[in-house]
């Protein structure tokens, strides 16, 4: 089973870092679900600064799960606005006009939602009901027409219609766990859907909503990225439970193909761990301490980079939508309660100063021009461990004040950006779908 190393499915810790008690956020709107806004949250987003969607997690406690979009220009919230029950991912239409939000099962044999919130008024649509029980991972496509939602327990990839927002017939892709990370082509003709357990790969048509046939990869695959060309998908293996045994594997998009894989090392239970320059030259292959860059031209890794801190250890990662810098985060071991933020220089291979979190990162997301970076943070607020969004600033290296978004952050989306998992970098192959589960 493919997991981040701090998160939740379904309401149960899969990890004992993952956060539990939720704060509350400061917000001009706070407890008025639906309402307009007042004059200080419509001054917040009366200019042009993009804002952070963030979704919140309520895990032991009976409170709503919450979305929250934060001002970029200031890094206030703006609003909380609840939802029915756990949130566990966003996604941004290309207008940005609209934030689906997807809600889990609330119990085994259930059925998640996803509900559609207005980024003008913050005014919750009504739900769409899908099959699946943990739609861990949500791709809209370039035209904004289709979302398609992918399930981490039934097998399923389930295409919603955002004109009408119905749920089309779920698209069959392979048994469980299934669906940790989505991609799809340049030409928007082919989603890729990656099939953890099984170790394969699903095709689907975008036309036709129909599945083809699987494509067998390596062990435990666990991230995909796209080529900028669209003529290769690179899909990293975990190797779980075969340490060092970690590989990438290309697959021919023309010919839905596999080529020789490639050593990648070592690889800790995530899927957050690929990433792609916007040149289409080099992927990253984050693993456990390391980072192993590797020339797609000749799809040969160079020398792996040590990135994690002494007692630290990788779970995530972006890169800027330059391509100029890697950054890579995860949690110090031990009784830490602090988590850190590494950039490392994609022209030289050198490594910067670490950025101290309080917190442990879980997901990242650049604004568009790549200035500010946002990471969330989970937490144990009972043991002291603070759980919030921290912006990094790309120009100083330097971890601003942290917001308080009002639960446990879980995944983010940005307006007009191209960095963030949950968004359209996923379409351009430039970032691995992720999830927090």
């Amino acid at each position: 089973m493919i997991r981040n190393s701090i998160g939740l499915a379904a309401g149960v810790a899969l990890l004992s870092l993952a956060a539990t008690t939720p704060g509350l956020a400061t917000v001009a709107n706070q407890g008025r679900p639906g309402g307009a806004a007042r004059p200080a949250a419509r001054a917040a987003t009366a200019g042009s600064a993009p804002v952070a969607w963030v979704v919140n997690q309520s895990v032991r406690t009976a409170k709503k799960g919450s979305v929250t979009p934060i001002d970029t220009a200031t890094n206030r919230v703006i609003k909380k606005i609840p939802v029915s029950r756990n949130a566990i991912a966003v996604a941004l239409t290309p207008s940005g006009k609209t934030a689906y939000v997807a809600l889990n099962a609330l119990r085994p044999g259930g059925r998640g939602l996803v509900v559609p919130v207005s980024t003008s008024t913050y005014r919750v649509g009504k739900p769409i009901k899908i099959p699946n029980i943990l739609p861990l991972n949500m791709l809209i496509t370039r035209d904004g027409k289709t979302l398609y939602v992918g399930d981490w327990d039934s097998g399923t990839v389930t295409p919603i219609h955002t004109a009408t927002n119905t749920a089309g017939r779920p698209i069959k892709t392979g048994p469980p766990p299934f669906a940790v990370a989505m991609a799809i082509t340049p030409n928007g003709r082919t989603l890729y859907v990656v099939n953890s357990e099984p170790g394969t790969v699903t095709p689907i048509s975008t036309a036709t909503s129909t599945a083809g046939k699987n494509i067998k990869v390596g062990v435990t695959p666990g991230a995909i990225v796209i080529t900028p060309d669209g003529k290769t998908a690179y899909v990293l293996n975990l190797a779980r439970g075969a340490p060092g045994k970690g590989t990438v594997t290309p697959i021919n998009t023309a010919t839905n193909t596999t080529g020789k894989p490639i050593k990648a090392g070592t690889f800790p239970d995530a899927s957050n761990l690929l990433v792609i320059t916007p040149d289409g030259k080099t992927i990253y292959a984050v693993g456990n301490t390391a980072v192993t860059p590797i020339n797609t031209a000749t799809n040969t890794p160079r020398r792996a980079i040590r990135v994690a801190p002494r007692h630290g250890f990788d779970v995530v990662s972006a890169i800027t939508p330059d391509g100029g810098t890697v950054y890579v985060g995860g949690p110090f071991g031990g009784t830490s309660r602090n988590g850190f933020i590494v950039p490392v220089s994609t022209a030289t291979g050198a490594v910067g100063k670490a950025i101290i979190t309080h917190g442990f990162p879980s997901a990242m997301a650049f604004t568009p021009g790549g200035k500010t970076l946002y990471v969330l943070c989970t937490g144990e607020p009972e043991l002291g461990v603070p759980q919030d969004v921290v912006p990094v600033s790309t120009a100083t290296n330097t971890a601003g004040k942290a917001i308080n978004t009002g639960m446990q952050p879980a995944a983010i989306a940005i307006s007009g950006s191209r960095s963030s998992p949950f968004e359209q970098a996923v379409q351009d192959g430039r970032v691995a779908a992720r999830h927090v589960h």
